[in-house]
């Protein structure tokens, strides 16, 4: 007998079968997954800023007499101190945050009167909302903004 180093071309070619029909499977559930993540992400990051706001208003801006307020848009939302009372960001009001949603995730729907809502120095909120945020297709994610301030996330 002699001694055969390698492969034979039939098991290259089952071994690049197999390869190919993993990546026709896998390929398109990663961009799924990748899509879902981005959508996670801006979701939690919205209920972070969301609870930082709430959390600025009670500790930092007890004496002062400001409240914070969240301005939502479809392509993101601004946090910021509204020292004029005026629901606008003006030259010299600290902006605590400015945040564009990641590429395919935008606000579809946002229950908050005029797009906007205001955490007062109690922690409450008026009005009290939601915001829904979607990657266009599949599941939206819902943040949810109670009276008392509390912050939750639904899958819809």
């Amino acid at each position: 007998m002699k001694n055969k180093n390698g492969f034979t071309l039939m098991e290259l070619m089952t071994v690049i079968a197999i390869i190919s029909i993993l990546s026709v499977i896998a390929i398109p559930n990663f961009f799924a997954w990748q899509r879902n993540a981005k959508l996670n992400s801006a979701t939690r990051g919205l209920m972070s800023d969301l609870s930082m706001a709430r959390i600025t208003a009670i500790k930092s801006y007890r004496q002062s007499g400001f409240e914070v307020k969240v301005i939502f848009a479809v392509n993101g939302y601004t946090v910021f101190i509204d020292e004029d009372d005026n629901n606008a960001v003006d030259a010299g009001e600290d902006v605590l945050r400015d945040i564009k949603y990641p590429a395919g995730v935008s606000m579809s729907a946002v229950t908050f009167t005029n797009s906007r809502t205001v955490f007062a120095r109690t922690g409450a909120v008026s009005p009290a909302g939601s915001v829904f945020l979607s990657r266009g297709s599949g599941p939206q994610m819902k943040v949810v903004v109670s009276l008392a301030g509390r912050i939750r996330v639904e899958t819809v």
